[in-house]
């Protein structure tokens, strides 16, 4: 029985560990993808979001994907506002 909890213990510190590695990468890739829209005029921010929005028209998707991809695209959406000048 404490064999076996553990082995659980373990694999729960693995995957939080996993977890944390994973929320790393995507806090990178968001400060990269904010880095570079921040370079783009408002025509690029537009003719971007219209590809995306166009290569989700074209595949067949699950729901699922297809709803990741629209976030994406109000991710996108509102660091391009934050970037903005105003």
């Amino acid at each position: 029985m404490n064999t076996l909890l553990s082995q659980l213990l373990i694999k729960l510190a693995q995957k939080e560990a996993d977890e944390k590695r994973l929320q790393t990468r995507v806090a990178s890739l968001e400060m990269l993808v904010s880095a570079v829209i921040s370079t783009m005029d408002d025509h690029k921010l537009i003719k971007l979001k219209g590809e995306i929005d166009l290569l989700v028209r074209r595949e067949t998707m699950p729901v699922g994907e297809r709803d990741d991809v629209y976030l994406l695209l109000r991710n996108i959406s509102g660091m391009a506002s934050i970037h903005s000048p105003e």
